[in-house]
């Protein structure tokens, strides 16, 4: 996690990149975010426009929207933005503006290609797709099953 102790001068925004997060390994859940904006100096907080949420899996909207007004204080709740890719952020802010990682860029792809995926739902989880099909079908067989 890359936390700043410089603040830009005038409103800006924060980047949250949830991309590979998962529910057992390395899910700093919803608190992590209440954490820093508890800990901005008020100052800051009110030129905290936005909050860019990157990536966000089912499970997080589904718990932000629910939990997200009881535990996200002062107006936080409210300046959450999802932004499921990345062109989409571009759109927010100039391209450059943000160092984007590498395993987010490549996040990013794996969404675009299974699109699916953004919904929690792994329509290939075992990259079947992937594999080479034989190049015998079953119907070359099926003469030998008649008597």
């Amino acid at each position: 996690m890359l936390i700043s102790n410089e603040y830009p001068e005038g409103p800006f925004c924060l980047v949250y990149m949830h991309s590979t997060v998962h529910k057992d390994e390395n899910s700093p859940g919803i608190t992590i975010l209440r954490w820093i904006y508890e800990d901005l100096p008020s100052d800051i907080k009110d030129r905290l426009q936005v909050v860019y949420f990157i990536h966000p899996g089912l499970r997080s909207r589904l718990v932000i929207a629910t939990l997200g007004r009881l535990l996200l204080s002062g107006g936080l709740y409210w300046k959450i933005k999802y932004v499921s890719r990345l062109q989409y952020l571009w759109d927010e802010i100039k391209k450059g503006e943000v160092e984007i990682p590498d395993f987010v860029n490549n996040h990013d792809n794996v969404l675009e290609h299974r699109p699916l995926t953004d919904y929690g739902i792994e329509p290939d989880p075992f990259q079947l797709t992937e594999v080479q099909s034989s190049p015998f079908s079953l119907n070359r067989y099926e003469n030998r099953w008649v008597s």
